[in-house]
């Protein structure tokens, strides 16, 4: 049965549920970064499935107990989105509006190296100059409340003072990352910094599995080139287009 996380052993039963995924990943950064207790983040489980519902956005990771009862639930819940495994998204019955590979890469063991923090207004400006249109209000904040509770990384590489390549982990837990953002200034691309940058994400959070959701049709061959490799597959559907 879905039930709301409330007490420690249903938080326990979602972390268990999360570990090992891309998907679980995003959601246990979430639980890390703002508890149990928000209004705008809320957490259920069935056992098999854990579910965050975060500003309107639902994201599922593991596989419900109950698919019918699944399907019940987001017909009640009635999310603007949801993002879930691509095989999930057809048992449940979500026609597809985004999808792509999930890849992963294994980076290697040794000391975490701390590296100076790009300005998240530089790293806005940058990933929206480079075709990647964000909300400057819902992408600071959450960032920045992301990254003073070590749930979340922004690294920067600089050119005369200014910022002209960046790399968002929007998601660190248990040993897992993803990589939600990787852009360089057009005028500096082909010189190596998007490979420099994934290096140095691997030297600040060594031993861990990194994740990527590459949307289909681009930039798999760079991600090949460094490593990544295909796992599964992600989706996402607007609800309310249905």
């Amino acid at each position: 049965m879905i039930r709301l996380v409330g007490g420690p052993r249903e938080r326990a039963e979602l972390m268990d549920i999360c570990a090992g995924s891309a998907f679980g990943c995003k959601l246990r950064a979430v639980a890390l970064a703002y508890g149990f207790e928000r209004d705008f983040a809320r957490f259920w489980t069935d056992g098999g499935a854990a579910y965050c519902l975060l500003d309107g956005g639902l994201s599922i990771a593991g596989r419900p107990a109950d698919l019918e009862e699944s399907r019940e639930f987001l017909d009640v819940l009635g999310p603007a989105s949801v993002f879930c495994e691509r095989k999930l998204a057809g048992e449940l019955g979500l026609a597809v509006s985004t999808e792509g590979a999930v890849m992963a890469k294994d980076l290697p063991d040794g000391r975490p190296e701390v590296f100076p923090a790009p300005g998240l207004r530089e790293v806005h400006a940058l990933l929206t100059a480079t075709g990647m249109p964000l909300e400057f209000e819902p992408f600071y904040l959450d960032m920045s409340h992301r990254v003073r509770h070590g749930a979340a990384l922004a690294l920067g590489e600089y050119v005369c003072g200014e910022l002209v390549g960046c790399a968002v982990v929007s998601a660190v837990a248990g040993g897992e990352a993803v990589l939600s953002a990787l852009a360089v200034r057009e005028d500096m691309r082909g010189q190596g910094l998007g490979k420099r940058l994934v290096g140095n994400v691997g030297r600040a959070l060594p031993g861990h599995r990194l994740y990527l959701f590459r949307e289909s049709g681009r930039n798999r061959e760079f991600y090949e080139k460094l490593g990544f490799a295909e796992v599964g597959r992600w989706c996402q559907h607007d609800l309310i287009e249905r």
